[in-house]
């Protein structure tokens, strides 16, 4: 066998495809969506700003100020911070960081997120852009069984790959994460205006950027306990998405509304004394898979 036949047994032969090239990358901008967070904003602006200097890249921290009643943008200028007022949402305070951001590289942070790992949570996701092997990263969070419905996002996974199935091994195990990093070109320029704006960001990078890679991180921590009501808010998306690209038949759309239903109805009679959450997480997962199997191959 020749080199040139190696090369094309090894796939080397086919050129790499990239939103921008990586000659192209030297600045990064590292966005933080806040609203009312003046307890943790200091603490997130300066876990950014030490994950840019590790980098050894030009950059810049901005706070999006989110219809903020508190003192958070005043601490924010205090950390290093730049500051943007936008309106109310996280999916305004997305788009306006971004249109704002000066960096080749945008970086998105959540506000009142506690990371533990050793390398700054940036360092992670805008690194591999800047070194040319991905266009946009999403944190690959583990998790943890602190909120039983923030962990029942994971539901959504066997539904989004009956739905998305190219799209599960590039964006990991927490597609709705909120830590990510992408080129300014993929950004998109309209985000809905609550929590499923991560979702939407997530779904426009399944259908433009041509190298999306989860990030292995490590263990976290989020004060805020998500409302069951934002997981039929990305239902819908998630079904709209894939109604609008022809990737679900008319016929499934009543068995698959009606397997969320019982996700809804684990949420609420999930057993938080549990003494082994894991255990019993898994379990849950399993019969809600089925469930999903069971609903999309019953005969009509």
């Amino acid at each position: 066998m020749g080199s040139d036949d190696l090369q094309r047994a090894m796939g080397l032969d086919k050129p790499r495809r990239r939103t921008v090239t990586a000659d192209e990358l030297k600045t990064l901008s590292v966005v933080i969506p806040a609203y009312n967070e003046e307890a943790t904003i200091a603490q997130a602006v300066q876990a950014a700003r030490q994950g840019v200097a590790k980098l050894g890249v030009d950059g810049e921290v901005l706070v999006s100020a989110s219809g903020c009643t508190d003192h958070t943008a005043e601490v924010a200028r205090e950390a290093g911070a730049g500051v943007v007022v936008a309106g109310r949402g996280k999916g305004e305070a997305i788009t306006c960081g971004v249109e704002s951001a000066k960096g080749d590289v945008i970086c998105l942070m959540d506000a009142d997120l506690e990371y533990y790992g050793d390398v700054p949570l940036v360092e992670l996701l805008a690194g591999p852009i800047f070194q040319g092997i991905a266009d946009a990263t999403i944190a690959n969070l583990y998790w943890r069984p602190i909120y039983p419905d923030h962990w029942l996002n994971g539901f959504f996974a066997p539904l989004a790959g009956l739905l998305f199935p190219e799209m599960l091994p590039k964006v990991g195990s927490t597609p709705w994460s909120g830590q990510r990093a992408a080129v300014r070109a993929l950004w998109p320029e309209t985000l809905p205006g609550g929590f499923t704006s991560d979702l939407a960001i997530t779904l426009h990078w399944n259908d433009h950027a041509d190298l999306l890679r989860p990030v292995l991180t490590d263990d976290w921590f989020n004060p805020v306990r998500p409302k069951p009501e934002i997981l039929g808010q990305d239902f819908a998306l998630l079904m709209h998405h894939a109604d609008k690209q022809g990737r679900i038949q008319p016929s499934l759309t009543g068995p698959i509304e009606a397997w969320f239903r019982g996700v809804e109805r684990l949420i609420t009679d999930y057993d938080e004394s549990h003494p082994d959450p894991m255990g019993y997480q898994q379990q849950l997962f399993e019969q809600s898979h089925r469930e999903l199997l069971r609903q999309i191959t019953a005969p009509e």
